[in-house]
């Protein structure tokens, strides 16, 4: 039976020490904070992502896969964030030109990874190391994670789209019934959950400068990624039954909720990296705070902290 202590070794903590040393981290290291800069970086880095993404999806023959994900994406942002959201998307699909997937995407890729390397920046802080690879090595693997994630995001918004045809049409195929169907159907939620929970362990993995275990679901993403769905759907329904922005703000009002939801958003990632960390740190196989591989912590740990 899968237990979740095992599998992430927590050890002799407990869930409620792992919850204090969650919550002491992210106030310890300004989470909030860096939260703040992650959604500046996003918010620069959307339109371009938007940009290399609608080209990728210009170039499969998936009908109505734009419509899909701007559908989905109207569920989880408020109103006036999805208005800007789509208005940019939609000129963005409408005015693509051959020339496309060449200087535009390979800039707008260039773009979007500018906040992968700032994540990749923050990640180092709450590990507490040093970044000690290459500016060449940053960059690529903040290009390699934009394209890996779009995939991902792809792949799961076409399970959830073409997800019971494809079912019915393997069912066909194989003669394996009509209760393969329906398991094939009750599954299709669980195993785009589980996508996001992998792009999300990935950039868990990735994005520090330290040696990590590889998991297929981290602790941090499996706590993140439900909170992160609840969080955008009542923030989505806040705004749309009470908030004023518009009357606030005027017109850059949409900006503003954009901008708060992209905070939400990466305040709840950090988190959940936090809890990554406390696991790493806390299980006797992981490495002390500012440890890039165990046992080598000299020269490589930030100044002025202290173990959690």
């Amino acid at each position: 039976m899968f237990s979740f202590r095992r599998y992430f070794k927590l050890g002799d903590i407990s869930y409620k020490e792992l919850g204090k040393r969650v919550y002491r981290q992210v106030i310890d290291h300004g989470c909030a904070t860096y939260a703040a800069a992650m959604a500046y970086y996003l918010l620069f880095a959307l339109f371009p992502f938007f940009l290399f993404l609608t080209t990728l999806i210009g170039y499969l023959p998936i009908p109505g896969l734009l419509d899909f994900i701007l559908g989905t994406m109207q569920r989880f942002l408020p109103g006036e964030a999805f208005s800007l959201v789509q208005d940019n998307v939609k000129s963005l699909f409408g005015n693509k030109q051959g020339g496309l997937l060449s200087l535009g995407v390979v800039l707008a890729l260039w773009t979007s990874s500018n906040a992968v390397t700032s994540i990749m920046e923050i990640m180092d802080r709450l590990y507490q190391v040093k970044e000690g690879r290459p500016f060449w090595k940053v960059r690529l693997t903040a290009i390699a994670l934009v394209a890996v994630l779009s995939v991902l995001f792809i792949l799961s918004l076409v399970l959830l789209m073409f997800g019971p045809k494809l079912g019915s049409l393997i069912a066909g195929i194989s003669d394996l019934g009509h209760v393969f169907e329906i398991l094939w159907n009750v599954l299709i939620v669980p195993v785009t959950l589980f996508m996001l929970m992998l792009a999300l362990a990935i950039i868990y993995y990735f994005t520090p400068d330290v040696e990590q275990q590889w998991k297929w679901i981290s602790p941090g993403a499996v706590i993140a990624i439900p909170i992160l769905i609840v969080a955008s759907l009542a923030f989505s329904f806040y705004v749309n039954n009470f908030g004023s922005y518009n009357k606030t703000y005027g017109s850059i009002g949409a900006v503003i909720i954009l901008l708060f939801w992209l905070y939400i958003s990466g305040f709840i990632i950090l988190a959940g990296a936090e809890i990554n960390s406390v696991v790493e740190h806390s299980s006797e196989e992981g490495k002390e705070p500012g440890e890039k591989v165990e046992g080598e912590r000299a020269g490589n740990s930030m100044p002025g902290r202290d173990k959690g």
